[in-house]
This record gives C-alpha cells, sequence and structure tokens, in this order.
C-alpha cells in the first residue's frame, strides 16, 4: 500500500503542527519554572559573602576533633563550630606587650 504525496504532506503538517505544540508547552513549563526557582530565591537569606569567609572547613572540624577525641579518650561529635572576630591589631599589640613584660623564671 503506497503512500500518495498529499496524506505525506498531510502526515507532515500534523506531525510539525504536534512538534510546535510541544514546544510552546515546553517553553511555558520552562517559564513556570523559572518564575518558581525566582520566587525560592527571593525567600532565602541574602548571602553577603561574610558567612564565606568566617565558615569553618571539613578539614579544620575533623582535626578538632581528633585532637579532642585523643586528649578526651573517647570519641567526639561535634555539634557546631565558627569562627570569631579578630581582634583589632591594637588589641594583639597590646597582648603581646603584656604578656612579653611577665618576667619568666627559667
Amino acid at each position: 500500500m503506497a503512500i500518495t504525496a498529499m496524506e505525506r504532506d498531510t502526515a507532515m503538517m500534523e506531525t510539525e503542527a504536534e512538534v510546535k505544540k510541544l514546544r510552546s508547552e515546553l517553553e511555558a513549563l520552562k517559564r513556570d519554572l523559572e518564575a518558581r526557582i525566582s520566587t525560592l530565591e527571593a525567600m532565602l537569606p541574602k548571602a553577603d559573602g561574610s558567612d564565606a569567609e568566617h565558615s569553618v572547613s571539613v578539614e579544620t572540624l575533623a582535626m578538632i576533633a581528633v585532637a579532642v577525641t585523643a586528649y578526651l579518650g573517647k570519641k567526639v561529635k561535634i555539634r557546631s563550630a565558627h569562627l570569631l572576630q579578630t581582634a583589632s591589631p591594637w588589641a594583639q599589640t597590646g597582648r603581646a606587650i603584656v604578656q612579653a613584660s611577665h618576667n619568666l623564671k627559667r
């Protein structure tokens, strides 16, 4: 059974129409997903980069856990850790002067 040129053209047009319909649906889904992502990103706390410089690396946490485990003699679990703000250079110099002024006997 041979397909005529007119049947083939009709089938091609139907296929092209279905492809266009699918593309438009895909674009609509893409716009909807982008809108949802934007909404969720707006709900997240703003990251100004300060947390990144104050976070403790995984390697540092592991080394702290190993040191505390060795000191206490039993396995420990670190629940939280954060870096403290560094003191000003004036405060550091003052502490260094006070500590250097102590008269150490050897």
